[in-house]
């Protein structure tokens, strides 16, 4: 059965590896995200699936949208199984109907929780400690098709995004070998999401990154996982920050005072504690250890830092 795999993102590369060492299910092509400018001189580059295709001699169609030559082409090569993981596009009927198999999808979170854009960031931000990966029908609303298996993944405490990627492109691969055999005799079997528990994920932007000193130290540190640093703002100035941990403490402080800025690292007053912050980044400059960054930046202790509440990582 040749098959084709929609992406545009490297969590995809596991599975995308399995089918191309795959005799039962070959990769015949790859379709991804047209080529973006990058880097000062704006030069056109592909993302990492693309790049992979091109150094492994599989067969790249980067169309701005699925179109008609894309579906033609689909079919010269005797495609007869699409699969689909972080491609970011919504799939029309030209897709969705190609043939007599399902259009399946590869998605990173145990549905029907965490649909949408950012479920893996989603799940570390609300201090999950599973998920795993769906594999799904595609149908026109939004991870929303009958599911035919899951592969689930332990979400440790320090872990990050990127770190819980990176189980994902062995769990996705895993996922979809089990089942192929069953998809290509039809026997296997596709149960519907319970609508009543379905919650949505959103795209993560820039404000989210903000410290919220009035949270808790675990909900702040969560975040900071999930997102890979945090940010304040300091006369005028924004401050990056990134490997934090914690401790839970009875606190008279106000949220946000500065308890040390030193060596070892800024300390700062929280709901229930205080959070520790070991690397630090100044505008136009290197992300620092604590230890260089305050010998040439002086923040006192006493200072209260500016927080801003934190936006719901669900959709309501």
């Amino acid at each position: 059965m040749n098959t084709a795999f929609f992406a545009s993102d490297p969590i995809a590369l596991g599975a995308i590896e399995m089918l191309h060492a795959s005799k039962d299910f070959p990769l015949v092509c790859v379709v991804s995200n047209p080529d973006k400018p990058k880097g000062r001189g704006k030069k056109l580059t592909p993302n990492e699936v693309s790049a992979w295709a091109i150094e492994n001699g599989v067969e790249l169609m980067r169309p701005e949208k699925i179109d008609a030559p894309t579906i033609s082409r689909l079919r010269e090569l005797g495609v007869e199984l699409i699969v689909v993981m972080a491609y970011g596009h919504l799939l029309k009927d030209d897709v969705l109907n190609y043939g007599e198999y399902p259009c399946l999808n590869l998605h990173g979170s145990i549905l029907p929780k965490y649909r949408g854009a950012s479920p893996i960031e989603s799940a570390i931000a609300l201090g999950e400690k599973e998920t795993g990966v769906s594999l799904m029908k595609i149908v026109k609303r939004m991870d929303a098709g009958a599911v035919c298996d899951v592969e689930k993944i332990a979400i440790d405490d320090d872990d990050t995004s990127v770190s819980l990627r990176q189980k994902f492109c062995v769990a996705s691969a895993k996922l979809l070998e089990r089942n192929l055999e069953s998809i290509k005799n039809k026997t296997s079997k596709f149960i519907e999401q319970n609508e009543d528990d379905a919650t949505y994920t959103r795209k993560f932007d820039k404000s989210d990154a903000v410290l919220d000193f009035t949270a808790s130290a675990k909900i702040i540190c969560n975040r900071i996982r999930a997102l890979g640093f945090a940010t304040f703002e300091r006369n005028g100035e924004v401050i990056k920050v990134k490997d934090a941990n914690y401790k839970i403490c009875d606190n008279t402080k106000e949220c946000g005072v500065v308890v040390e800025a030193s060596e070892n690292g800024l300390c700062v007053a929280c709901a229930d504690g205080v959070v520790i912050f070991k690397s630090l980044q100044k505008p136009c400059a290197k992300m620092m250890s604590a230890k260089d960054f305050f010998a040439g930046y002086k923040i006192e202790c006493g200072e209260i830092l500016k927080s801003v509440a934190y936006k719901n990582i669900l959709k309501c």
